[in-house]
């Protein structure tokens, strides 16, 4: 069983407001059908039924494979970090397109696991010999002290560094811009959804999960979705 399961679908949300991204529900569901509008979904244990329009700006996601020689300076890097040996450790790390950076930045506790965290942010140095990543990034002072280890503002905060270890177990998806080509029936995805004009579910962007066992980065709190 993995350690810690994150959706990436809020950082699909960017064309929204910083603001409002944070706060969308996401759902992970399988692609029935797709008509070149709408999407229609099987989701949940009970395998319920949804069509979920797609907004014209929706920006597309997909997971491919990817290895820690990947990472390199200058990349923007998202990382779930649990502390091991005194050090911290990131369980997964996830490399993200250019069109996400700047978003969920910082080091900051996770909801249901205040003893780990997630950090984003841009590498600074990567050692694939020594294990080791150095990601700086953009943040606030968390409630752990008056350090910088907190989700960065919309504009200002403090600047801030962490280096982990990136062990040879841990997974490193690339999350890579995508098309409407992906949204074929059989793919799971990660889905933000919102009410649409008419009050019926619309998706401001999704992401394709990798199916040999890749899943997405969560940088905003879970919520029902909307109906």
């Amino acid at each position: 069983m993995r350690p810690v399961v994150f959706l990436l679908a809020a950082f699909a949300c960017l064309s929204l407001s910083r603001a409002s991204a944070q706060e969308v529900p996401r759902i992970k569901a399988r692609i029935l059908s797709f008509d070149g509008k709408v999407l229609t979904v099987t989701s949940g244990t009970a395998g319920q039924n949804l069509t979920i329009t797609l907004m014209p700006q929706a920006r597309l996601m997909y997971e491919d494979k990817a290895d820690a020689l990947s990472i390199k300076p200058g990349d923007y890097l998202g990382a779930t970090l649990a502390k091991s040996g005194g050090r911290w450790q990131a369980q997964e790390a996830h490399l993200l397109p250019d069109m996400l950076r700047g978003a969920g930045e910082g080091l900051y506790p996770l909801p249901s696991s205040p003893d780990d965290r997630i950090v984003t942010g841009p590498v600074t140095a990567n050692d694939p010999a020594g294990g080791l990543v150095t990601v700086s990034f953009r943040g606030s002072v968390g409630s752990d002290g008056p350090t910088c280890t907190g989700r960065a503002p919309r504009e200002g905060g403090c600047k801030g560094e962490v280096i982990f270890a990136l062990p040879a177990k841990a997974q490193v998806i690339a999350i890579k811009p995508g098309d409407k080509s992906m949204l074929v029936a059989g793919k799971v995805a990660a889905i933000s959804v919102v009410a649409g004009p008419d009050g019926h579910l619309a998706t401001p962007g999704l992401t394709i999960e990798n199916e040999t066992g890749g899943e997405v980065l969560d940088v905003a709190p879970k919520r029902p979705p909307t109906k």
